[in-house]
């Protein structure tokens, strides 16, 4: 299939096309002397800052009207041509051409206007496009052949060297906006409609670079992050393994919700993803691992993943939950998550599990699943001695905050368990200082989760993986 990425990728340069040839048709115009034309920067406008800018946006706009667009198209119609998709796919697939080509040749027709000079580059073009074609010919891009992730490292680390030098001249351009925003207003006799016209052409740029700067850099990350070759390796370390159902993988690669007090706030108390966020308090106790879902491009970030066969994973996973330090589940609903409850049920030391709890709708789907589960398993397989199905209770209200901010976060609280399966309920900081720092959330949530870390830490090891 196309990488999604660099279909983005190649919209988004369009849209910096678009936005780029409307500035340059203000900024330059064309001059005759007898038979001679040709095209000058204007003399008011006439600097080194605007020279360069011109030069730089110009060589932007050649590599994306006339290498990557091309190439993007010539791999979407590989795939049309190929067939292997479904019908909503395929219709994703002809939008995305159609829109792609009818900004490609609007871009240049506009070029060609302002510049009469302006001749397109067919080789490169059709080089390019051929590329394109032979690469998606060439299989599924971002899988290895056995349906794992397939990462490339220094791949990541190109992406992430870009991600970092978009950012820096996002902020660039940012800064020197505001000068050359006042320096372009400034002529006399200008249109009332070209002022917001400018605005638009100088802030939106930065938006663009911003947002492409932070999708590379997520993405040279996953390609960095660490894949379990084979889960033998974790013989003899302490690790945590944590088990939810892949559905709610998407959401958890989002960056976790906002804290409230955006004016008072720090722009950096809650970097990375849900993931990560969730599970950075755990690390400190041990590796925190999970399985992976099976035929994804590259693995999420947060928990190391490891890969199993699709059609045979139990014997592992019951491996993992006996071996590990603690097990963290997200309490909701999936086949494959009542299964990993009971086997944690019977296999690891109650004080041992610990569910995330998200909401109430969620939390009841999962304890009637897990009673079915439960009552299925225990029926079916006499000859495992079964401990009693716990109690799992109802989540009390929050507590009246008298101060802060209430935090509607999706998690809501832990539920842990003593030696005889006894539950107990640690709410998740339901209220945030008004007036914080950077590190404010990290050390509330800390010290919030001092009653669910502080056992964890005091445990005697697990019984060795094998």
């Amino acid at each position: 299939m196309v990488n999604t990425l660099c279909v983005r990728l190649v919209l988004l340069g369009l849209v910096f096309v678009a936005l780029w040839v409307v500035t340059v048709g203000y900024v330059v115009e064309l001059r005759h002397v007898e038979t001679l034309s040709y095209v000058v920067i204007r003399d008011e406008l006439d600097i080194m800052f605007v020279r360069w800018a011109l030069f730089i946006g110009d060589v932007v706009t050649w590599a994306i009207l006339f290498s990557l667009a091309p190439a993007a198209l010539g791999a979407i119609i590989s795939n049309l041509v190929t067939g292997h998709m479904s019908r909503p796919q395929a219709l994703a697939f002809m939008a995305t051409l159609v829109t792609i080509t009818a900004a490609g040749v609007s871009g240049i027709a506009t070029k060609m206007s302002i510049d009469k000079h302006f001749a397109i580059p067919w080789l490169v073009v059709v080089i390019a496009a051929v590329g394109g074609l032979a690469q998606s010919a060439g299989g599924p891009v971002g899988r290895s052949s056995d349906g794992r992730a397939h990462q490339s490292p220094g791949r990541g680390r190109v992406l992430t060297v870009l991600g970092w030098t978009l950012g820096a001249l996002a902020l660039s351009v940012a800064l020197i906006g505001g000068p050359l925003y006042g320096d372009l207003v400034s002529v006399a006799d200008l249109p009332s409609w070209v002022p917001p016209l400018i605005a638009v052409a100088v802030v939106v740029p930065a938006l663009l670079l911003s947002a492409v700067s932070a999708v590379l850099l997520k993405r040279g990350r996953r390609h960095r992050h660490r894949i379990i070759p084979s889960f033998e390796e974790l013989a003899g370390e302490r690790y945590l393994l944590y088990l939810r159902p892949f559905a709610i993988d998407r959401a958890m690669a989002f960056p976790p919700d906002e804290a409230p007090g955006w004016s008072t706030r720090s722009p950096f108390e809650l970097p990375g993803t849900h993931e990560e966020f969730l599970l950075r308090p755990f690390r400190r106790l041990g590796r925190v691992v999970a399985i992976g879902q099976p035929g994804e491009r590259l693995p999420e970030l947060g928990a190391e993943r490891g890969y199993l066969p699709v059609d045979d994973w139990q014997d592992m996973v019951s491996r993992l939950i006996h071996g590990a330090h603690a097990v963290i589940m997200t309490a909701v609903p999936g086949p494959g998550t009542m299964w990993e409850f009971t086997e944690a049920l019977r296999t690891t030391a109650p004080v041992r599990l610990l569910l995330l709890i998200y909401g109430d709708e969620l939390y009841h789907a999962f304890r009637e699943g897990a009673a079915q589960e439960y009552a299925s398993r225990s029926s079916a397989e006499t000859d495992v001695n079964w401990p009693p199905l716990p109690h799992l209770p109802e989540i009390p209200p929050p507590a009246p905050h008298t101060r802060g901010l209430p935090w509607d976060f999706p998690l809501k609280g832990i539920l842990s368990f003593d030696h005889e399966w006894r539950p107990r309920f640690t709410r998740f900081p339901p209220a945030v200082p008004r007036l914080r720092h950077v590190w404010t959330i990290r050390r509330l949530v800390r010290r919030e989760l001092t009653p669910v870390l502080q056992p964890l830490s005091q445990l005697a090891p697990a019984p060795p993986f094998a």
